[in-house]
């Protein structure tokens, strides 16, 4: 199959308003008996006016082929059910709270002393999950959204705002939705927090996937740097438990409790319903990896749904964006985001039983430097074990020194022969605490050696670390979302900027040197979307057979980004070309639809876009416009739901100071005037159902 990717879809012909009409006159009766062959997207247009850039819009149609010959043509419609900060029934959609569901009130201080002054209601709305749940006979529609951040807030002392990634708990909500079966309008009717105090609290939750057991399976982002929160407080977990300026072994956060895989299964009772059982049979940390069942703000009838939520800590620790789950129900792929990253792959012992199993870390062996690269793909076993033994290990107050020795480039020269059994590792570290490596610091070679008994702990807790150590490949960057194609056994990656140690010469002090793209730099780091073929009767480096029948085996790219062309009129602010994909984030496959949608999270795109690649024809429609600054997250499609299909989609942290920093006045103080900055949880509309409505 041969992908173009300069193409936009529809063809000129099919471009404007008239020939969409008599596109739809032209279907000869109702069309919906027949077989959909084919699905196409026509092209929204890049936004030119400031009133364009400061709002999402979609102009683009879907155009459906059938088997007799007819077409019809479906208008896009965007919707917005709620933003940030909105109350609905007694829930507000973000609302950052404590271990006991209170409001955080104040951010902690940070190195001058300064506070940010709350309540926190985050901006950025990550993930969603369009559920639906059985009561009975009845079914109910719910929409589970994690918030993996809020951007920023007015300090306490009224001197300015403070800038607040990272420095929070995060939240997730179950809305209660309502559809209108013939127009197919969505409405959130209630909304509630998801507790989860059970856990420990939700840290830096990203992207996350619908598992084909119905369960929302989300990824905590940038895991905590336990070698740095060994000797610092986590404080904004700390926030959550109510434990302030207190380090791990004085009982504050524990940096090893985040960083995992956290999974939601929706239960369709209400708590005061009398069908849960008692609260204590699922509540607190007693149970390894159980959350208490229920929503907080003091609200038992909540949504009229309630949430059981456990931390899959046998699935690795690491910058998790999400993991995808392939058919088989025990294989996941996980995207590790941030630079000088791996790709993961986990093995459960038992179909839709994530406690337990092998995970595995892979190394590129490389075909060929061009057009992206391509390589065959081997993989590294780091270790088998079950959640219980790791949530053990953390419960205990296992410590970073407790796994490695480290040492410093400089003691290695300095004494060789005392550091010989040592080995060098360059990789993210981690969301780091103050002048911590991923807080800002430049990352460098460590030297670590493993301290006997602690091949378990190490590749649990320290993923990437032990990878490192293992010779898997660590020099991929932003690698981000993940979904899968199960008909043409593909896996899609989204390497969202790629630089760094995967460019040919530009490895640095890096130890190993597996990725080696030759392009234009200024092309690549545009980014794009990787492509791995599934297979069986694989095995791993040593030899020993990998019980999974979807192993990824090669990578190659499908779709890459280029820099601006000269004299290209739209998108005058942009470094990437504004017709191609750039810094691709947030992906979804629609095997209904044959199309893979892909969301922009682009510092080289001023406004970020929505796209769909049609993966037969290889045409590419951008189909929806965020306001400047905002990113387009939360993808799922959901092919049949009363009669109608969903793309659902967010937009975080539309007109954030930190994303338009760059830009001149014109755009960060200007153009943010006129952009509500709250992020957006929603929908596109519009498309028929396609296939059966079995979820």
């Amino acid at each position: 199959m041969k992908i173009r990717p300069l193409a936009l879809a529809v063809s000129a012909s099919l471009a404007s308003l008239a020939s969409l009409a008599a596109l739809a006159a032209h279907a000869a009766g109702p069309a919906s008996a027949n077989k959909v062959t084919a699905v196409e997207f026509t092209s929204t247009p890049a936004p030119r006016s400031a009133a364009e850039m400061a709002v999402a819009y979609t102009r683009s149609a879907a155009i459906l082929s059938y088997s007799d010959g007819s077409r019809r043509v479906f208008p896009l419609t965007h919707h917005t059910l709620f933003r940030s900060g909105e109350r609905i029934g007694s829930g507000e959609a973000g609302l950052v709270v404590d271990h006991a569901g209170k409001p955080v009130m104040a951010s902690a201080p940070d190195d001058r002393g300064e506070q940010a002054r709350g309540p926190f209601h985050a901006y950025a709305p990550d993930a969603n999950s369009l559920i639906r749940v059985k009561d009975g006979k009845v079914e109910k529609l719910f929409l589970v959204t994690q918030y993996e951040y809020h951007t920023e807030a007015p300090l306490v002392s009224g001197k300015g705002t403070m800038e607040l990634y990272a420095q929070l708990p995060a939240s997730m909500s179950l809305a209660t939705l309502a559809q209108n079966r013939k127009s197919g309008s969505l409405k959130a009717t209630a909304l509630a927090n998801i507790d989860m105090s059970g856990i420990g609290g939700l840290w830096i939750p990203c992207a996350a996937s619908l598992t084909p057991w119905n369960t929302h399976l989300a990824g905590e982002e940038y895991e905590p740097n336990a070698r740095q929160f060994e000797t610092q407080p986590l404080e904004s977990m700390n926030l959550y438990l109510g434990t302030p300026g207190k380090r791990a072994d004085e009982g504050g956060a524990n940096p090893y409790r985040y960083g995992h895989l956290v999974e939601v299964k929706l239960l369709p009772h209400a708590r005061n319903g009398g069908s849960l059982p008692p609260e204590g049979a699922l509540a607190g940390l007693g149970r390894p990896g159980a959350a208490r069942v229920g929503v907080t703000e003091g609200n038992p009838r909540g949504t009229g749904g309630t949430a059981e939520v456990t931390k899959r800590y046998a699935m690795g620790r690491l910058a998790t964006e999400l993991a995808d789950v392939m058919p088989d129900e025990r294989t996941a792929y996980m995207g590790d985001d941030g630079r000088d990253t791996m790709l993961f792959m986990f093995v459960a012992d038992r179909p839709r039983d994530l406690s337990a199993g092998t995970l595995y870390a892979a190394k590129w062996e490389q075909r060929s430097a061009d057009n992206g690269g391509s390589a065959n793909l081997k993989w590294l076993r780091l270790g088998h074990t079950t959640e219980a033994t790791i949530k053990t290990l953390v419960d205990r107050g296992i410590k970073f020194s407790d796994i490695f020795e480290t040492a410093t480039p400089a003691d290695v020269k300095a004494s060789p022969e005392q550091f010989k059994d040592f080995k060098p590792v360059f990789v993210y570290e981690g969301q780091g605490g103050k002048g911590a490596p991923g807080s800002g610091a430049k990352q460098e070679v460590t030297w670590l050696k493993l301290k006997p008994g602690m091949e378990t702990a190490a590749a649990f807790l320290e993923s990437r670390r032990y990878g490192a150590l293992l010779g898997a490949t660590s020099e991929f960057t932003k690698m981000e979302g993940v979904t899968h194609n199960a008909d043409d056994r593909k896996l899609y990656l989204a390497m969202s900027y790629v630089e760094a140690g995967m460019l040919d010469g530009g490895n640095g002090e890096r130890p190993q040197d597996h990725i080696k793209l030759k392009g234009d730099a200024k092309d690549l780091v545009c980014g794009g979307i990787y492509q791995a073929h599934l297979s069986g009767a694989q095995r791993d480096n040593a030899g020993e057979a990998i019980k999974s029948e979807w192993v990824a085996v090669t990578m190659d790219a499908l779709l890459l980004g280029a820099k601006k062309p000269f004299g290209q009129p739209q998108g005058a602010y942009d470094k990437c070309d504004t017709e191609r994909v750039a810094n691709p984030d947030n992906i979804k496959y629609s095997a209904e639809m044959r199309t893979l949608f892909i969301g922009e999270d682009s510092g080289n795109h001023l406004n970020n876009f929505l796209w769909a690649l049609n993966l037969d024809s290889g045409n590419l429609a951008r189909l929806l416009s965020a306001p400047a600054g905002g990113e387009h997250t939360g993808l799922q499609v959901a092919p049949n739901l009363g009669g109608h299909t969903y793309i659902m989609g967010n937009i975080q942290h539309p007109g954030a100071a930190n994303d338009l920093k760059k830009y001149p006045d014109a755009i960060k103080v200007e153009l943010r005037k006129k952009i509500d900055q709250r992020g957006s949880i929603g929908y596109l509309g519009g498309l028929p159902a396609f296939g059966s409505p079995d979820r």
